[in-house]
């Protein structure tokens, strides 16, 4: 994989969203799925917590990358992105 190859965000209203360097999108997704995974449903705060803690600094806002990065796969249908109580939840769908 290249440094300078990029991927197209989705968002979940059906426009294009942000373009973001694959490398750091990928990575992203792969910690992200297997934490959502393993927890079956987790909420949005703890999944950022979790994935935050296992990426190194990026240039730029981590929080910012993963926020797009669950939008995207909420998006492409591989997450569903739940409220209860009044709180964000993500669970993996597949």
């Amino acid at each position: 994989m290249h440094y300078n190859e990029s991927v197209q965000l989705l968002q979940s209203n059906g426009k294009k969203g942000a373009v973001i360097v694959k490398f750091r999108y990928e990575k992203i997704k792969k910690i992200m799925l297997f934490i959502v995974k393993d927890a079956g449903m987790i909420s949005f705060e703890e999944l950022s917590e979790k994935t935050l803690r296992r990426l190194t600094p990026f240039d730029g806002n981590n929080k910012w990358y993963m926020e797009a990065v669950v939008t995207d796969l909420e998006a492409r249908g591989l997450l569903e992105c739940p409220m209860h109580n009044g709180q964000l939840f993500v669970k993996y769908v597949g």
